[in-house]
């Protein structure tokens, strides 16, 4: 068995040093005289010791490993006993171990990317015919040329464990796994490779393939063999039939590159018509999708134009005169302008078929604001107003009724009750004393003073709070008397207060306001009905208005005509 690396000579020739060494303390001895010789001799073989230790001093470059040796076995350490793993150096830099004949270094570069070449030799225009030909799955030969490249992975696996002649003309010596080892694991792992696939796939459509699979075929017996080798890529550099055949074989694949070239033009052209006929598909469809869309919006804006106008003709709803205010604290925030719903406005006279409650009821109600339609978008007072600056709305308010059997009659007066904002300008000829302003609606009792619990009665000045002083401030102007039977009330204003004419203030009160049942006129009512009409019929032939009967639309189609009654007949 080869040593690692192949024969090698001793590090130190101890025999030639202590053969000088004798020489030379024989000739100092002499001078010396006989008593001196001994302590020559000691000095010698001191030195003697010293050199030969000197000489275990040894220095690890980048990439390189080195594997420990004493007496023979790979040792991590200096006196104890040896393990395998630890006598494994891969530190950089300067290190010490037994010199010779006690230990051996065995020093390799393991980062070295290493080339085998298999079918071929650099510089040879020839191939390897006994490496590179081999016999394809399908029973045909082929001649391939393959680089390996590797690096050493395990270095004691690679010193120690394959015992490999060498290789000459790839200047490998003995006992190095990379010699007859590598090269005949290659061409076993591209042959066996090669036999399983057609000679196509080896020399056009699956080389790729060829390389990757013959690459973990060769690493798997290296890995078997315990050879310390890493596989970092293969390589097929030519793959091609043999010469005695090989024209014949190109002109087989010339023949099936203008195969390939052909489908591809055909499926290029396919590829350039099916997209148009596509598009030409989809626009078709757009163009339709997009009729239909059009016509249903139509279909719609003139179905809710009509329904608008139908709700408009049905639209019993009555804006109050001032700003709605919570009256029961609903939401619990004590907040009198947040909480506002249906429980804050009731009813409070009216007709009475029995004697359960009135006919009105209050069906919806409605914040007109400034933008949404919320209560967030507008304000309830003069002097929210004036801080918050251009934008800004007084809040308004929509309610509409219902009748507890059929429809509101038209004209129907009934009265309804609701705590309210009236925002009142100080008259001009107010002066700094005492003023007078009739207020927008009647005034009810919020307190119940006369304890009648009748709201019409016991009214008096206690019922009226000032919201907002003029220009927003808190004092300045105190309600002094009301008058219920004339709805008057008396307003004094502080002394030192800065108020003038033409300044407002907003009053709370709870507001009792008269309402009448509203109707759009007979002529707005045929109006509105026949411009619905007129946009979603515009086949109309003649409108016939009659006072004394029903109005009637004529519609013609075809020679027949079809009368369309309008809408209500007129009141006497």
């Amino acid at each position: 068995m080869y040593p690692p690396g192949g024969p090698r000579q001793p590090e130190v020739d101890f025999d030639q040093i202590i053969g000088g060494l004798r020489n030379n303390l024989g000739r100092i001895g002499g001078r010396l005289g006989g008593g001196g010789i001994w302590g020559v001799i000691l000095l010698g073989i001191g030195l003697i010791v010293v050199v030969w230790i000197a000489t275990g001093i040894y220095r690890l470059g980048p990439g390189e490993q080195t594997a420990q040796r004493r007496f023979g076995a790979i040792c991590g350490e200096i006196f104890g006993p040896c393990t395998q793993n630890a006598g494994i150096v891969t530190q950089t830099g300067l290190h010490w171990w037994w010199p010779s004949p006690v230990g051996k270094k065995d020093r390799v570069k393991v980062t070295e990317t290493r080339r085998m070449e298999l079918g071929f030799r650099t510089g040879s225009a020839e191939g390897v015919a006994v490496e590179g030909l081999m016999i394809s799955g399908d029973l045909n030969i082929v001649d391939v040329q393959m680089v390996v490249q590797y690096n050493i992975k395990d270095i004691a696996g690679y010193l120690f464990r394959v015992d490999d002649p060498g290789e000459l003309d790839r200047n490998i010596p003995p006992g190095q796994p990379d010699g007859r080892t590598l090269k005949d694991a290659a061409e076993a792992a591209i042959r066996l490779v090669v036999g399983q696939r057609t000679i196509e796939d080896v020399l056009t459509e699956q080389r790729t393939e060829v390389e990757s699979e013959t690459k973990e075929r060769l690493q798997e017996f290296l890995d078997s063999y315990e050879s310390g080798i890493n596989i970092l890529s293969v390589q097929l550099l030519k793959t091609q039939a043999p010469e005695e055949v090989f024209e014949a074989f190109e002109d087989v694949l010339r023949a099936r590159q203008e195969k390939e070239t052909r489908i591809n033009e055909a499926r290029t052209y396919e590829n350039s018509i099916i997209p148009r006929a596509q598009g030409d598909a989809e626009r078709i469809k757009r163009e339709a999708e997009a009729f239909r869309l059009a016509r249903v919006a139509r279909a719609q804006g003139e179905a809710g134009r009509f329904i608008s106008v139908l709700d408009a003709f049905r639209d019993h709803s009555i804006q109050l005169r001032h700003e709605l205010q919570d009256t029961n604290n609903a939401d619990g925030d004590g907040d009198s302008t947040t909480g506002i719903g249906l429980a804050d406005v009731m009813v409070v006279d009216g007709r009475q078929t029995n004697d359960d409650g009135f006919d009105i009821l209050v069906d919806s109600l409605s914040v007109i604001g400034a933008n949404t339609g919320t209560l967030a978008d507008c304000v309830f007072s003069e002097a929210e107003l004036l801080a918050a600056g251009d934008g800004a709305s007084r809040c308004a308010f929509n309610v509409s009724f219902q009748a507890r059997v059929g429809e509101p009659v038209t004209g129907e007066r009934f009265a309804i009750a609701y705590l309210g904002n009236e925002s009142i300008r100080i008259p001009d000829l107010a002066g700094s004393g005492p003023f007078e302003v009739r207020l927008g609606n009647s005034v009810l009792d919020t307190n119940n003073s006369d304890r009648d619990d009748d709201m019409s009665t016991g009214v008096n000045a206690s019922d009226i709070t000032i919201v907002t002083g003029p220009n927003g401030a808190q004092a300045g102007i105190r309600v002094s008397d009301f008058d219920p039977y004339t709805n008057i009330a008396r307003f004094e204003v502080s002394e030192g207060a800065s108020v003038g004419p033409g300044d407002v203030f907003t009053v709370q009160y709870l507001n009792k306001e008269d309402l009448t049942i509203p109707a759009t006129s007979e002529v707005t009512q045929q109006r509105l009905y026949l411009e619905a009409i007129e946009g979603i019929l515009p086949n109309v032939n003649k409108i016939i208005v009659s006072p004394d009967t029903e109005s009637v639309l004529l519609l013609g189609g075809r020679g027949e005509v079809t009368p369309v009654p309008l809408g209500p007949r007129p009141s006497p």
